[in-house]
């Protein structure tokens, strides 16, 4: 079991890694187009930030079900429950997303790994989320119609 968790643990933080980097990039893309107060932010250019930011975060929740299905896929202990990479990945996807279809599952003590990737799907993606809510909440300030100081007779 501890080599279960050991895997499990190296795999999280690898994910996490990926997750934390894209989300510095994410931000530094992003960021300039709020910096500037005094110019309202376009929607082409509103609708070019929530599309690119989708489609980044959506390519790196691949990435991380890719490297899961790495671990499954070279893995002695669980490379015997799939015929082809493909069908790691596919299984991958299912667990990191917590669908879980269950037309594939893994038969050895290892299938705790399945587990702990949809615990890490969880978190990933629940952090992508907030980082798409901050997001829209940045343009959503930067659209508010900034207030005039009154002037006094």
């Amino acid at each position: 079991m501890f080599r279960i968790l050991a895997l499990a643990a190296f795999v999280i933080a690898i994910n996490v890694s990926i997750q934390a980097i894209a989300i510095v990039l994410l931000t530094r893309r992003t960021q300039h187009h709020f910096a500037d107060k005094k110019n309202a932010i376009s929607n082409i250019a509103i609708g070019k930030i929530l599309v690119f930011s989708f489609l980044f975060i959506t390519l790196i929740h691949f990435i991380h079900t890719v490297v899961w299905a790495f671990c499954y896929y070279w893995n002695p202990f669980t490379q015997e429950d799939f015929s082809s990479f493909s069908e790691a990945l596919y299984f991958s996807f299912v667990t990191f997303t917590t669908l879980g279809y269950g037309d594939i599952t893994l038969s050895s003590n290892w299938r705790l790994l399945s587990g702990i990737e949809a615990i890490n799907g969880i978190m990933l993606i629940g952090w992508s989320t907030a980082m798409m809510y901050s997001l829209i909440q940045q343009i959503n300030k930067a659209l508010k119609p900034k207030k005039k100081k009154s002037v006094k007779a």
